[in-house]
């Protein structure tokens, strides 16, 4: 379905619009008072024009059949209709009380039912002209139609309005002698006596007094005996103009109720949750007494919300240019006109800057900003605009005040006491890990065959699948284009296999390529796929070279290639290849490389999640929960850490940094390059808190000494796989920390090592680590997922070694990120080149891949949420103990909380 229209400042304008309705400053919304926007469409579809920007906006809005913020729309059917008839603050206060957003309460506008209810009684021709005490009891008539308790308490007064009842005559008669006045005739006069005291007398509340301009006080007249006047004194005039009238008084009822539902307030659960403007969206229709009445009402709103002091509220109005009676917004003359909207011109861009920079409550009624959309793009959907996102509450209002009483009683009485005694006494000192309860990811076996053999054989899956597609696509059926794979050599040894992602990556690229081709045999509009595999040697040390052939073969005429898939792993060299892929305008999609500096330009885009988000887990992770082993079965969580990373490794530098700063409690770093020499610095701590050290020997002594100070210390280890056996063959041995509990934290370079069992051996060692998907037969896992695991057992064995690390997953939802960029290229334009790709790219992604739910939403190169799952080295398996992240795409595959009970918040992507 078309977005919002798509052009220059149409983005910028959007994220105003959003920082507008949603604003960042929880006082923003009571103190900015925003200039209402009016969005002008030209050209010959212009009206078809507008409605696709305001059907953009309603979305946005709008996005899964509830309203994420109150708001109200009307079209141009309903404004033509009420021109001079109605006032348009009738339907857009009537819509914004339906279907408010969830659990933040209904909206109570007791002043604009009270006006409304007096307006509609003046625009019924059949209604007889009231005096004010008749205009009291209709105006109580119909607050009782709202209202249970004064229903409740006019049934116990009698049946009707003159107190009858049934039954024996003497009930009857002490009914209305005493029943009538007491519940019927004293509430009503209470009542109306409050009215005029808020709406004449106070000077905080008395907007009606200011409208009117009648002085504050008890002297002040009844409130009903002036409207009465003002009713009849209307209904002498003009129609239209009586109807202009009444649209100011219902505008500044409305927006005083909603300047008091919006003050911020940190107290009350209902201002809690108003922590968002409303929105009035209005689609002027072609005609010219339609738009006349649309811009008659900006003029008036900007005038209201002036008088009310009211900025909690967002108006955008979207008319064909040629039909409001102003000059176009882009210069051009048009029909002269005055009032309304003789407001502010310009583009988008500058009515985005206009909505950011709105500050404080302007001395005369603000404007209109007049915008010109851009032109229509030919055959452009419009942009995709991702929906507004405010806090989302668990509890209503109601239910959540209900709750505190509990909670508050509960404290105050004797068992609370004797609970939070409990609770301060004995916290919960459980071991996180050894819940039987988990899915384990058990330990796989080692091939009998050589790694070079899994290797080619991987290889020969592609190819098999390359020729196929010539084949299919040779028969004129079809289209074809070739994703060229980046990967390392694989390992010399079976043992190394351990450490190295060649196979299992390989592995994920050809069971993509296979279904995405067979989507491709049933769907002529999406594209086949060849893969193009290219060795850049051990740990890519030819991946700049490899990079700029790559670059050099799509530049050749008839070039099929549309992108780049692979990297899996964050070094120096391959950072490079990707700034070389980049600059020769060629897509790229990362499998596992996760460190944040691999992003060197927009054409990167990678499946994993980054150093950063992993960071923050593992931060929160080691903070909070039980890992800390004293060696009687009870846990704590870390109270300092050591962080051991490599300096010149681009992965380590930066994950072990960020670890380190979001940990906290100054965090001791342990530098160690494998194969190097400090460079004749000083060994031991500098100023900043970090030692060099030369050997394996050396780091596990140093790292002895500060489990040995303080024995609630957590090793970070941020350097690679390889390096930490070596280091644990040490640090049992060799140091005085021999027989000591040792608790260490790593990242998914672990993985694979760890999942085939080589720390099993080590008792004293508690070994948490990163990966980026659940085990296998886990309850969480989409189906997607599901399916996945079952091809990947089918094929290679349910006991793989690379089953559970994720590296496969990931690269299966590499190729499919890149495929479904080439397949909206193809539908959308039928030319499937890098450009339109890269595009595809650009707009944004969503859909459910086997790691996860790939959200790579415009702007953005690394899906939201990305799945995080720490995992516990134990004697059976490795079992989950924490998971983060969107798992799918409906909220019940979202885990948001982490712990005990779900004691701890998942840090979320911003």
């Amino acid at each position: 379905m078309p977005g919002f229209t798509e052009g220059e400042g149409a983005e910028e304008f959007i994220e105003a619009l959003k920082g507008a309705v949603v604003p960042r400053e929880r006082k923003a919304k009571g103190r900015d008072l925003l200039p209402p926007v009016l969005l002008l469409a030209d050209g010959e579809r212009a009206a078809a024009h507008a409605h696709q920007a305001m059907r953009g906006l309603r979305r946005m809005l709008y996005p899964d059949g509830a309203k994420r913020v109150p708001y109200a729309a009307l079209g141009p059917d309903e404004i033509r209709a009420a021109a001079g008839r109605r006032p348009l603050t009738l339907d857009l206060g009537r819509e914004l009380c339906v279907d408010v957003p969830r659990r933040t309460g209904r909206l109570r506008l007791t002043d604009f039912f009270l006006t409304r209810d007096i307006v509609e009684q003046a625009l019924d021709p059949r209604a007889p002209e009231p005096d004010g005490r008749a205009l009291r009891d209709h105006c109580y008539a119909q607050r009782i139609a709202r209202g249970p308790l004064l229903r409740a308490l006019w049934t116990l007064g009698g049946d009707s309005a003159e107190g009858g009842t049934a039954g024996p005559g003497w009930v009857a008669e002490l009914r209305r002698l005493l029943m009538r006045p007491l519940f019927q005739l004293l509430p009503r006069w209470w009542w109306g006596r409050r009215r005029t005291r808020l709406l004449l007398r106070s000077t905080r509340r008395g907007w009606y007094a200011d409208w009117r301009r009648i002085s504050h006080g008890r002297t002040a007249e009844d409130f009903f005996e002036n409207a009465a006047r003002l009713l009849r004194a209307e209904r002498g005039r003009d129609p239209e103009a009586a109807v202009g009238r009444w649209e100011e008084l219902l505008l500044h009822a409305l927006l005083a109720d909603l300047r008091r539902a919006a003050r911020p307030g940190r107290i009350s659960p209902w201002r809690r949750r108003r922590r968002t403007r409303c929105v009035f969206l209005l689609e002027l229709p072609e005609g010219a007494a339609g738009a006349a009445a649309g811009e008659r009402f900006l003029e008036r709103y900007a005038e209201a919300a002036r008088d009310t002091r009211c900025a909690a509220v967002v108006v955008v109005a979207a008319s064909p240019a040629g039909a409001v009676g102003v000059s176009r917004a882009d210069g051009a003359a048009s029909s002269p006109a005055d009032g309304a909207t003789a407001g502010e011109s310009g583009g988008l861009g500058r009515a985005a800057a206009r909505l950011r920079g709105a500050s404080g409550m302007p001395s005369r009624a603000p404007r209109p900003l007049r915008a010109a959309l851009p032109a229509p793009v030919p055959e452009s959907e419009g942009l995709d605009l991702d929906p507004v996102s405010p806090r989302t509450f668990r509890l209503g209002p109601a239910a959540e005040l209900a709750l505190t009483g509990v909670v508050v009683a509960a404290l105050l009485s004797a068992p609370g006491v004797w609970l939070l005694d409990r609770v301060t006494d004995e916290p919960d000192r459980g071991c996180l890990g050894g819940a039987s309860s988990e899915v384990v990811a058990g330990r796989p076996e080692l091939s009998a065959d050589s790694p070079r053999k899994q290797y080619e054989d991987a290889r020969r899956l592609i190819r098999e699948e390359n020729a196929r597609v010539d084949r299919e696509v040779g028969d004129g059926d079809g289209t074809a284009r070739t994703v060229v794979h980046i990967g390392s050599d694989v390992a010399a040894d079976p043992e190394g296999q351990r450490y190295n992602a060649a196979v299992p990556e390989l592995r994920g690229i050809a069971l993509a390529q296979r279904a995405l081709n067979d989507e491709a045999r049933n769907d002529s509009q999406k594209v086949w796929l060849r893969v193009d595999s290219r060795n850049a040697g051990d740990d890519f040390a030819n991946a700049p070279r490899i990079a700029r052939q790559v670059a050099e073969d799509a530049r050749k005429k008839g070039s099929r290639i549309i992108g780049v898939v692979g990297f899996s792993k964050s070094l120096k060299q391959t950072q490079e290849a990707v700034r070389i892929l980049g600059g020769a305008r060629i897509p790229v999609v990362g499998t596992t490389a996760t460190a944040d500096l691999m992003q060197v330009d927009g054409y990167y885009r990678r499946v994993a999640p980054t150093d950063s988000r992993e960071a923050a887990i593992e931060a929160d992770f080691a903070r909070r929960g039980n890992i800390m082993d004293d060696g009687t079965g009870s846990c704590s969580p870390a109270r300092a850490a050591v962080v051991v990373k490599d300096p010149r490794d681009l992965y380590s530098d930066e994950i072990g940094t960020l670890f380190a700063e979001r940990f906290g409690a100054r965090p001791f770093t342990l530098e160690y390059t494998p194969g190097g020499r400090s460079g004749g610095i000083a060994q031991g701590p500098g100023q900043d808190g970090v030692a060099r050290k030369d050997s394996i020997g050396e780091l596990a002594d140093a790292v002895c000494e500060r489990v040995i100070a303080n024995p609630r210390t957590v090793v970070y280890w941020a350097s690679r796989a390889l390096q930490f056996s070596a280091f644990l063959d040490d640090f049992g041995d060799n140091t005085a920390c021999e027989g000591r509990k040792l608790t260490v934290l790593g990242g998914n370079d672990l993985t694979t090592a760890a999942l085939a069992g080589e720390y099993a051996d080590r008792p004293w060692l508690r070994l948490y680590h990163t990966v980026h998907v659940l085990p296998a037969g886990h309850p969480r896992l989409s189906d997607i997922a599901k399916k996945f695991n079952a091809d990947y057992a089918r094929d290679f064995g349910s006991h793989d070694l690379w089953r559970d690390d994720g590296r496969a997953a990931l690269a299966y939802d590499a190729m499919q990120l890149m495929a479904e960029a080439a397949n909206r290229a193809f539908r959308s334009t039928d030319n499937v080149e890098r450009s339109n790709v890269q595009i595809g790219l650009d707009n944004g992604i969503r859909k459910q891949g086997a790691s996860g739910y790939l959200d790579v939403g415009r702007g953005r190169s690394v899906p939201r949420d990305k799945p995080l799952v720490i995992l516990h080295h134990t004697d059976r398996g490795s079992e989950p103990v924490l998971y983060c992240g969107a798992f799918t795409q409906n909220p019940a595959g979202r885990a948001t909380h982490w712990g005990p009970r779900g004691k701890f918040s998942c840090p979320r992507d911003s």
